[in-house]
């Protein structure tokens, strides 16, 4: 199973592609400590882009979870459920590429950092997926629903995120669209393109459209590839130029997804944010705007 395939089981989690959305449920109670300051967690940096990091999990701690920011709703692989004797319904998951059963159910507590969240929905998902692809136990997959409740920073290079204020940069970009889902404008090959910031994503990936930006891409090849929900075609293209607010990115290689027609959601792509040469990337509710840094 190649990392890409990793990768597009778990951008095809976001909202937009759910027939149960979890936000239309009581929200969660989010709590973050303003009077601790900044705090830094550690994390594990799993196939260059994927962020495991250690939350307590109801009563269970040092559980391992995903931080994806392209999906709105914390799953748990059902095994964590299990131990927590947690119950739930039957619901379906309408996927970019094929549909999965899940269940939902609501969690007493999620603590990550300085975040607690309380009476959390989730999903509930057989993630023995991951643990084997990834060669690490993977116990679930947090999503913005908890991640909001704090602005914080990705620093790839320490391997440590930073929950607190964000300091101010000249490449701070505004968001589009914030919380459930954060989406900003980059622009390909000089059109501009709304992508979903997705830290669960192997790099950057493009839906059909608009594709006025292909123009000017060289088109690498067309692969097959397969998840747990079925089949999808991906293709690889090089781009010559890429512009996030004042930053220029060198050359960089995209893939273009076919998506089901009835899944396709209103941004045009995914931004990767550990697989496309950012040293730092932050996520500033405060002032609705996203701040990154190149590698040297």
């Amino acid at each position: 199973m190649t990392l890409h395939k990793v990768a597009v089981f778990i951008f095809s989690m976001v909202s937009l592609c759910l027939t149960t959305s979890l936000s239309a449920q009581t929200p969660p109670t989010l709590n973050n400590d303003p009077g601790r300051g900044n705090v830094t967690v550690p994390f594990a940096l799993l196939r260059g882009y994927l962020i495991v990091i250690e939350a307590d999990v109801g009563t269970l701690s040092g559980r391992r979870l995903i931080v994806d920011t392209g999906t709105t709703s914390t799953v748990l692989d059902r095994s964590v459920a299990r131990q927590l004797g947690l119950g739930g319904r039957e619901s379906r998951l309408t996927l970019l590429n094929g549909d999965e059963r899940v269940k939902t159910s609501i969690l007493s507590g999620l603590t990550l950092g300085p975040i607690t969240a309380r009476s959390l929905p989730v999903f509930v998902a057989d993630l023995s997926f991951f643990t084997r692809e990834l060669g690490t136990r993977i116990d679930g997959i947090v999503g913005l629903d908890v991640l909001r409740a704090s602005s914080f920073t990705i620093d790839y290079g320490a391997r440590e995120i930073i929950f607190g204020p964000v300091q101010s940069s000249p490449a701070a970009v505004p968001f589009e669209s914030g919380p459930p889902l954060v989406t900003v404008t980059m622009k390909i090959e000089g059109r501009p393109l709304r992508l979903l910031v997705d830290t669960g994503a192997s790099g950057l990936l493009l839906f059909p459209g608009d594709q006025r930006w292909a123009e000017r891409a060289a088109i690498v090849g067309e692969h097959a590839s397969t998840t747990i929900s079925g089949s999808f075609t991906r293709e690889e293209v090089e781009l010559s130029d890429m512009q996030l607010g004042g930053l220029r990115m060198p050359g960089h290689t995209a893939y273009v997804v076919w998506a089901r027609k009835e899944t396709t959601p209103d941004f045009q792509g995914l931004m990767g944010t550990g697989a496309m040469g950012l040293k730092e990337v932050a996520f500033d509710f405060e002032h609705n705007r996203l701040e990154v840094k190149m590698r040297k």
